[in-house]
């Protein structure tokens, strides 16, 4: 006996003939359950009731010799489903539901954190020009309140007094022209807006650390919460991220930079997100190269453990990077002398050889 199994329904033949049968509901969502069963390598409860009914059975599909069928290589013949009162507006019908269900499936905590990191980002511009504009036009009534206070104690003094006069700040001095009402009310509400918009950054930014430590939790005690997020949004995912060399990690970020080397022979980057870091930023230009080398075979490491074994090793990573990053700074304490290179694009350069 051959079992063979098509979208409609599984049958067990006889030659060319159907000895058996277990046709599947006429429904859309019914003919999805089976198919994403099939696609994912399950066994069909209607095979297995057709395999318990013969004593030896012969199958097409590695899916079903797992499940105690003998494989063959003959060619089963074509089962019309019209001949047992299908349609292929049924097949249709139940293939739109089974990519329904695969769409929806394949939306994940990732691609929220991704887009938490691109509104976090856009956020925080949306935040500096606002408080920019804030600041110039504010200035014009009382320009010396803003070398006194932060940028947050700013907007939310300008938001809740308004006028210089109301401020509980000294203001007798000030050189900065009179504020009418009506200019007054459009600065409290441009102040309201830029306050509202920095506590929705705010908020994102806690979502986002929460979801890289939760994904990412050796990354993210390596790195930082919010470095790990832009890592793991550059990269795609926890499970891409853990496939990437260091050497990608490194320059995660820098693609143009990098594509412009490959294209007109400039100067390779060094690193790219990871700049942010205290510890590349804050170190001096000849020893950054090296640093975001280490830190991005360190993370490279972290996010493994992450995607595949879920062991906790972050903090031993994190002890070992601190001294190899101790041991660059003792090694490259003074900075190096450099020879005169040729900085010309290699496309101009080329072009001088060929004119001479």
């Amino acid at each position: 006996m051959l079992l063979l199994t098509t979208w409609f329904g599984s049958f067990l033949l006889d030659d060319a003939t159907v000895v058996e049968k277990r046709l599947f509901p006429m429904e859309p969502a019914a003919l999805a359950d089976r198919l994403a069963l099939v696609e994912d390598w399950k066994v069909l409860p209607e095979e297995r009731d057709l395999m318990s009914r013969a004593a030896e059975v012969f199958v097409i599909e590695t899916r079903l010799e797992r499940a105690g069928g003998n494989r063959t290589t003959v060619r089963p013949p074509f089962l019309k489903p019209e001949d047992f009162g299908y349609g292929r507006d049924l097949l249709h019908a139940a293939m739109v539901e089974l990519a329904k269900r695969r769409m929806r499936k394949a939306i994940g905590p990732e691609d929220h954190l991704r887009q938490a990191v691109g509104a976090l980002d856009e956020l925080q511009e949306e935040e500096n020009v606002l408080v920019e504009r804030l600041r110039e036009w504010y200035g014009l009534h009382f320009p010396e309140l803003a070398p006194m206070v932060d940028t947050g104690t700013y907007v939310e003094l300008v938001a809740m007094h308004g006028r210089r006069e109301q401020m509980p700040i000294d203001h007798r001095e000030s050189v900065g022209a009179e504020l009418a009402e009506r200019e007054e009310a459009e600065l409290k509400a441009l102040a309201g807006l830029a306050k509202l918009v920095g506590d929705q950054r705010k908020a994102i930014e806690s979502y986002a650390e929460r979801s890289a430590r939760e994904l990412a939790p050796n990354v993210s005690t390596i790195a930082g919460p919010i470095l790990a997020a832009r890592l793991v949004s550059l990269a795609g995912g926890v499970e891409d991220l853990a496939r990437a060399p260091a050497g990608t990690v490194q320059l995660l970020g820098a693609e143009r930079a990098l594509f412009r080397h490959l294209r007109t022979g400039s100067r390779p980057p060094k690193h790219g997100v990871l700049f942010q870091h205290p510890w590349v930023h804050g170190a001096p230009p000849w020893q950054r190269g090296a640093i975001a080398r280490a830190f991005a075979a360190k993370i490279s490491l972290a996010a493994r453990a992450d995607a595949y074994t879920k062991r906790t090793i972050g903090p031993e990573l994190l002890k070992d990077l601190e001294r190899t990053i101790e041991e660059i700074h003792r090694r490259k304490a003074d900075k190096p002398t450099r020879t005169n290179r040729d900085t010309t694009p290699k496309k101009r350069r080329d072009r001088k050889r060929t004119r001479r």
